[in-house]
Parts: C-alpha cells; structure tokens; sequence
C-alpha cells in the first residue's frame, strides 16, 4: 500500500509565503513586544479609589501652557526639513506626514538637494536597495533660520 504525502506539497506553498508576509505586517502593524510593561497601565501602583481626576481651574491653566506650538503656518520646506531632522528617512513617511502630493513633495526635496539642505543616500537590505533621505548640517541650519 502506498503512502499519500500530498500534504507536504500543501505545508511547503503555504509556509513560504506566509514566512515573507507575517514579518511585514508585523511591521506595518507596529509590533510592541512588551505591552504589559507600558507605565500608563490602569493596573499600575496608583492608589485606588477615582481612577480619573477632576480637573480645576488650575490644571486647565496648566494644560493650555503646555499647549503644542502649530506647524499650520510654517512653509513647506520647513516642515519637510523638521520631518528629516527627526529621522523620517522615507519618501512616503514624509508624505504621509507633511500632508502632500507626490509631486509637490518631489519638486521640493529636487529643491532642497540642489541647495545642499538634503542628501539621498542609497541602503541596500533584505529586500533590495532602498533610498534614505538625510539632512545635511547646512540644511538643519536653515531649518533653524526659517
């Protein structure tokens, strides 16, 4: 009698593309390892009784001080600059972020790199080469100037 190993065909086609596409979800998805280590857990050492504070006058005062400061009014290469000054390295992070088409932000990076702000630098990895944008020291000067 002979043995039917069909099965191991079925492992083998489904093993190898679920091991390419499981760590990039991960990744998209933001993976955390440790979760429960987070210090904003409601499970921390906070004394019981009211979990959520009243708010007085006081604390409002407070929190409109430490209001965050607009990018609204800034020029777009300004906010391309500080994007790249906080290490966002990729063309459709900075898109995403800065909130611009595809073309505007290309003819402002083209911009930047002939005036010596911004540098592309070729990476290449896992999955072939990729192109990093980096910051120059004259391009985080003039961010600090605008």
């Amino acid at each position: 009698m002979e043995e039917n190993y069909s099965w191991i065909y079925l492992l083998i086609f489904l093993i190898i593309p679920l091991a390419r596409i499981v760590p990039r979800l991960l990744r998209r998805g933001a993976y955390k390892e440790n979760i429960s280590a987070r210090p904003d857990t409601p499970r921390s050492d906070a004394p019981r009784g009211n979990f959520f504070q009243e708010s007085s006058p006081d604390n409002f005062q407070e929190s409109s001080k430490k209001e965050q400061f607009s990018t609204k009014n800034w020029p777009k290469e300004k906010i391309v600059l500080g994007l790249l000054m906080t290490d966002i390295s990729k063309f459709e992070e900075i898109q995403k972020r800065a909130n611009l088409s595809t073309g505007n932000l290309d003819t402002i990076l083209q911009d930047l790199e002939k005036r010596g702000l911004m540098k592309p630098v070729e990476k290449s990895g896992p999955f072939g080469k990729s192109i990093q944008l980096r910051i120059t020291e004259k391009g985080a000067a003039e961010f600090r100037r605008l």
